[in-house]
């Protein structure tokens, strides 16, 4: 027999290897299915209330979501959870964020696994026959390694697609089930529309608006603000903070070089306040501008209160990213050096956009933002 052949075949005979070990940091990013990853926008409706979802995955086991007040019109609470490896993190508006430990990480992370399982049916999982049309499948705490097991998910099935996913914990008890009713089709795949979860007495529909496979995060997304890396700037000054920055829909108006900042003002409240009158149209009375590497305003952002997908005529919708704030007491603290501070504050692995100014009326204090993107 050719040597080449029986080395092959000797090959094929292994068992598979698995990814070594890394404890719980997440393993390499890993595409599933040709996708790097995902983010969905859905609507939320638990009847008297109706939230924003934002769920963000990248394979195999970073994962956020962002819960916000639907269409709010002013100032809304934001519930973040971090996945990253298996470290799980909570963060409610205003307050330090925590780590999620012992059965509390354990019942968050069927739940962002029965989540993945629904979206990317049947790729992610190791699916096998079960009972009556079912189809089961086990779920580890370390989804890269297969380590640590927590539970399984179970699928009834309906014309090949799941009608309904079952998660359930290592002693087989059901915690949270989700019922697929409607699926969509996105770019030459079929992806949930309407879905409603039942856990204990809670329950809510779901309907998904939007899904984005192009996606690019940090991997600071996956970890709390508060527990981000930051590159301290030298010297006396203002402190930098590391933030979210919540998705935004707005239109970009460009002002002259070498406007003086009070006519910067002005043309903006007055963008603003004809945008306010377009019906339909929520805007943010908060005027914003892009700066010049100077803290000159470039342009003015006319920013709706939340985000419209899709955008309307004329606008433009951001997707979350993460960015660094630097509070300031007023508009003259705006300058190169101010700009500079927050650059050199960029973690590895970031590379800072263009910055922009929020200016809040007195006697709150004015935000300078600098989103970052990926160094890819």
């Amino acid at each position: 027999m050719n040597p080449a052949l029986v080395s092959f075949l000797l090959l094929a005979l292994l068992p598979r290897q698995q990814p070594a070990a890394h404890g719980p940091e997440p393993g390499p990013r890993a595409a599933l299915a040709g996708l790097a990853g995902f983010e969905s926008v859905s609507k939320v409706d638990f009847g008297a209330q109706q939230n924003r979802l934002t769920a963000v995955y990248l394979f195999p086991d970073r994962v956020r979501w962002h819960f916000e007040n639907y269409g709010a019109r002013q100032r809304s609470e934001h519930q973040y959870f971090y996945r990253s490896g298996e470290r799980l993190s909570e963060l409610v508006s205003g307050r330090p964020s925590h780590a999620l430990e012992g059965p509390e990480r354990d019942a968050v992370l069927l739940q962002m696994e029965l989540r993945r399982a629904a979206m990317l049916w049947p790729d992610g999982f190791a699916w096998e026959e079960g009972a009556n049309g079912t189809r089961s499948a086990a779920i580890q705490a370390d989804s890269c390694c297969r380590e640590r097991p927590l539970g399984s998910l179970v699928a009834t099935l309906a014309d090949g697609r799941p009608c309904r996913i079952e998660a359930r914990d290592a002693l087989g008890r059901a915690l949270e089930t989700l019922e697929i009713r409607a699926w969509q089709e996105r770019a030459g795949r079929m992806w949930p529309r309407t879905l409603a979860l039942q856990a204990g007495s809670a329950s809510f529909v779901e309907t998904v608006e939007s899904i984005e496979t192009r996606v690019h995060y940090l991997e600071v997304s996956f970890l709390p603000p508060d527990l981000r890396p930051l590159v301290t700037p030298l010297g006396p000054g203002p402190t930098v903070l590391s933030r979210d920055l919540v998705a935004m829909t707005y239109a970009v108006r460009e002002l002259p070089a070498g406007l003086d900042w009070e006519e910067a003002l002005a043309r903006a409240r007055d963008w603003i306040a004809a945008a306010s009158q377009k019906e339909g149209l929520s805007v943010d009375p908060v005027p914003t501008f892009e700066l010049t590497p100077e803290g000159r305003p470039r342009a003015c952002l006319v920013r709706l209160q939340a985000p419209v997908l899709p955008a309307p005529e004329g606008f433009e919708t951001h997707a979350e990213r993460a960015g660094l704030f630097l509070v300031l007491n007023e508009i003259g603290m705006v300058d190169p050096a101010a700009i500079t501070r927050i650059t050199r504050a960029t973690p590895a692995g970031a590379l800072p956009g263009i910055p922009y100014l929020r200016v809040h009326a007195l006697p709150n204090p004015i935000e300078l933002v600098l989103p970052l993107a990926p160094a890819e």
